[in-house]
């Protein structure tokens, strides 16, 4: 029987290593927990967005020049709280909160300040979701919290206590299908909930010898605005930012050219298509390398140092300003074009974090905002950038993007921001929204066999067709979708679908929906074949 170490106490020291032995162990295991999505599509990838709120936190606290265990808790749970990405995310963020809460004043955590801690932070992560579902992060979470509760009551050993915390976390793990149906219909486990049991793991396996010493978490770690402490350089003053569409971007060179630029650099993307982010004395410069790269679009340069000085002067002269969420270039195009002053880039497969949003709201002529979350992974976080920011916001709960352009067509800006709320509000929740995608994997959902590469008719949260032959699934999910009283069918096709095809398409849906409007655009969404909506 091998011995466990002993330890009684957890200093500054050993809360930081914990904390980044942690976010080590989720981001190893985050491709497994990104395939453990309920639909075998590609959705709000769980693994990525732990492990990305994660590493946000551990960035913080190792901005922070106090090593004082205080101070690396708060700011590791306000850097959780910016980087916060998806559901999972803003949960993971409120176990900071909680963890921060527990440690209070304290230079020392024993072991039943670590089962507090939990405790605090499994009641704040209930209370940050409206409605809770059990068989999910939160119900792994909970048990877990009253596992250490317990155990802490007769074991003073900090490692038996993690080891207890962590056996207890995968055991509700398993039984996370057994209490939320469609986990079971899918033949998955809670990816969040695993998540949670792997960020204890992590911690034991420092202590166990099993993570080294020495952990390099900059593969993915990214700049996060407002962070505590952060000193403004405004010789760069000017915040850039683009999309750059080419055949053989690397994101390596770019960002080893860009460096000398200015800083605050993030670059995102594969070899056909980066967003990049940099604050810098000379953006013109920096355009005109990326022009040499590819084409350059969506160009946005901000002033911050007149933006810093003249802080919601100009606000007053625009009485609502939108701000919506969305993936792919024609249905960001459409949205602008329907007054959206901002299109933050996410949905399905990325998620904005917490810092994302607030910086969006933040940047908006008005000082009265309406945020569009058109993705149900996308709306606890921004939730949390409402609450944060100083601005009076509105969210409205739109979970698809078609509802989010229902709500679109009602919008004015020159009427009261209450007008807009309400008027916005009753046009989305009038339209009925579909999607057509291709299956990742092998599952069995509301009785169909599905077999990768099937195609996939989704609406609302409910798989209402599936085959091999993309004609026949779209006309099933058509029929599932428009009603008698529907009078415009709008189709909006992917990236991948060439413009011949969604032509034809096009015809097919008129032949066999005769007396509707059809209309079909291009929305360039990946992933997703075809995004459907009527009204």
């Amino acid at each position: 029987m091998t011995t466990l170490p002993v330890i009684h106490n957890c200093g500054a020291r050993r809360f930081k290593r914990a904390l980044i032995a942690a976010a080590e162990c989720v981001t190893a295991n985050k491709s497994q927990l990104n395939k453990l999505n309920v639909f075998p599509v590609p959705d709000g990838d769980t693994g990525t967005n732990m492990s990305l709120t994660l590493q946000a936190a551990v960035k913080e606290m190792e901005n922070v020049k106090d090593l004082s265990l205080e101070t690396l808790a708060k700011s590791s749970a306000w850097g959780a709280l910016l980087g916060a990405r998806g559901n999972s995310g803003v949960i993971l963020a409120q176990v900071f909160a909680g963890i921060a809460e527990g440690v209070g004043e304290k230079n020392q955590l024993q072991s039943r300040d670590v089962a507090r801690a939990f405790d605090l932070a499994a009641k704040k992560a209930y209370k940050a979701v409206i409605k809770p579902t059990e068989g999910t992060i939160l119900t792994v979470l909970r048990d877990t919290a009253a596992t250490a509760a317990k155990t802490a009551e007769t074991e003073a050993n900090i490692v038996v206590l993690l080891k207890a915390m962590v056996a207890s976390a995968h055991a509700s793990v398993q039984n996370t299908p057994h209490l939320l149906p469609k986990l079971k219909e899918a033949g998955v486990v809670d990816a969040g909930g695993l998540g949670f049991a792997y960020f204890v793991e992590g911690m034991l396996n420092l202590i166990l010898g099993l993570t080294p010493a020495a952990l390099d978490l900059d593969d993915e770690l990214v700049q996060i605005p407002g962070s505590i402490g952060e000193n403004h350089n405004w010789h760069y003053r000017y915040c850039t930012e683009f999309i750059l569409k080419g055949s053989n971007i690397s994101e390596d060179s770019m960002k080893l050219k860009l460096a000398p630029l200015g800083d605050s650099l993030v670059v995102v993307g594969d070899s056909r298509l980066a967003r990049v982010h940099i604050h810098t004395s000379s953006p013109e410069d920096v355009l005109k390398y990326a022009g040499s790269l590819g084409r350059v679009s969506s160009i946005k340069v901000d002033d911050m140092l007149q933006q810093h000085t003249t802080q919601f002067k100009t606000a007053s002269l625009k009485p609502v300003s939108v701000v919506a969420v969305t993936l792919g270039d024609g249905l960001k195009e459409v949205f602008l074009n329907m007054g959206a002053e901002l299109v933050i880039e996410g949905g399905n497969t990325m998620n904005p974090s917490v810092a994302d949003i607030l910086s969006a709201i933040d940047t908006v002529a008005s000082a009265n905002v309406i945020v569009l979350p058109n993705n149900s992974n996308v709306h606890l976080a921004v939730e949390q950038a409402a609450r944060i920011s100083k601005k009076k916001v509105q969210v409205l709960a739109t979970k698809t993007v078609p509802e989010g352009l229902a709500a679109m067509i009602s919008y004015r800006d020159d009427i009261p921001w209450e007008d807009n709320v309400r008027n916005m509000g009753e046009s989305f929740s009038a339209v009925v929204s579909g999607e057509l995608t291709v299956a990742s994997r092998a599952a069995s959902l509301n009785g169909y066999t599905i077999q990768e590469g099937d195609f996939i008719g989704v609406k609302g949260s409910t798989v209402i067709a599936a085959g091999t032959v993309e004609g026949e699934t779209l006309a099933r999910l058509l029929t599932a979708v428009v009603g008698p009283s529907h009078e415009i069918i709008t189709l909006f096709y992917g990236e991948q679908v060439p413009q011949k095809e969604a032509e034809e398409v096009r015809a097919s849906v008129e032949n066999a929906f005769p007396g509707k409007h059809i209309e079909m655009h291009y929305g360039g969404q990946p992933y997703t074949r075809y995004l459907i909506s009527a009204e």
